[in-house]
């Protein structure tokens, strides 16, 4: 039987949706996939209410994706207006970061490619995970209406 991963992440972005980019708009999507995906197409799964509301403090409630021989991924796009960034993640998964790596990327727009901005290779299973990455200049990342989508994915070795 292989291992079954569930990154759960807890952001503290605005959980509100609005119908077009603008302060607050946010989608969520999640997923187990084959093959990491190249671009920031939504994943299979969009974030329920619920779900999203769970992302409003760091206090041990989860979002949880499982995978078997996969990538459990959590996609996240937001509207940002900044010109700078620091992207936070706090979650947990089933596989010790030491068997295979959790990583936090941005996707850059200029050159069409996730970047890595964080990773953990070394928290235990079930354990608090923290990542972090800061950027300093978004203008590479940022949509034409001011999206910047970012993920953090762990591949579900068997």
């Amino acid at each position: 039987m292989s291992p079954s991963a569930s990154l759960s992440p807890s952001l503290s972005p605005s959980a509100s949706v609005s119908p077009s980019p603008s302060p607050g708009w946010t989608d969520y999507t999640r997923g187990d996939e084959n093959i990491l995906p190249t671009t920031d197409a939504d994943l299979e799964t969009a974030y329920s209410v619920p779900e999203r509301d769970k992302l409003s403090l760091v206090d041990g409630q989860r979002v949880c994706q499982s995978a078997s021989d996969e990538y459990a991924i959590h996609q996240f796009k937001d509207y940002v207006n900044q010109t700078a960034a620091t992207f936070r993640w706090t979650g947990q998964s089933s596989i010790s970061c030491a068997t295979s790596t959790v990583y936090l990327q941005i996707y850059k727009r200029t050159t069409n490619e996730w970047e890595t901005i964080d990773f953990d290779d070394a928290t235990l299973a079930d354990t608090d995970i923290n990542l972090i990455g800061v950027v300093a200049d978004l203008t590479n990342y940022k949509d034409s209406n001011k999206v910047v989508s970012c993920r953090v994915y762990q591949e579900a070795k068997a």
